[in-house]
């Protein structure tokens, strides 16, 4: 999953010149990113490590990401 999500950040990037600030998931995708990483981390950990926040939703059939500004001014 972790591979998965960071071939859609560099594929972002690649396209728009920026980093996506958000990942769109649902429970099960984010269930499954949390227990791929080797230790256990929070969910706000593991937003802080892909530099992006998470939106949780059940309608979400595939993982995907964006950039909003309202996120990035969130951030700063």
């Amino acid at each position: 999953m972790l591979s998965y999500i960071y071939r859609l950040i560099r594929d972002f990037e690649h396209e728009h010149g920026i980093h996506p600030n958000l990942l769109y998931l649902n429970q099960f995708h984010a269930k499954h990113l949390h227990n791929s990483l080797e230790t256990q981390l929070s969910y706000q950990s593991v937003c802080d490590l892909l530099h992006m926040e998470l939106v949780i939703d059940q309608e979400i059939v595939h993982p995907h990401v964006a950039w909003t500004q309202a996120a990035h001014r969130m951030a700063v």
